[in-house]
């Protein structure tokens, strides 16, 4: 299995249990096919730290307008999965209409 981050942008208008709820959705999509997390959270500041979420998520500014939203919340994942699970990912995120966008990349050691 190789190493991979995803960044998703989630819309604004959902409450905090509905944005643990998209990120818990990816998680077990994930799990069931065979990766495994190994960190997810919030990403805090521009350097790309991430950070855990314990207090609620936090909405930040984007910059710029996407689907006429200009606040969202950045929630990063970093996961171990077999490839063939990446195309069940994006198809899976592609559909959901909470999310905004997403960018997932295969972190090199």
């Amino acid at each position: 299995m190789r190493p991979y981050e995803a960044t998703l942008v989630i819309q604004s208008k959902l409450d905090d249990e509905g944005v643990t709820g998209v990120v818990g959705r990816v998680e077990q999509l994930l799990k069931n096919k065979g990766g495994t997390i190994d960190a997810s959270g919030q990403l805090v500041d521009r350097r790309g730290t991430v950070a855990e979420v314990t207090d609620g998520w936090r909405k930040r500014r984007l910059a710029y307008a996407i689907d006429s939203n200009r606040e969202g919340y950045y929630a990063v994942l970093r996961f171990h999965a077999p490839p063939e699970a990446l195309t069940e990912l994006d198809y899976a995120l592609k559909l959901n209409d909470d999310v905004l966008r997403f960018l997932i990349l295969r972190v090199d050691d």
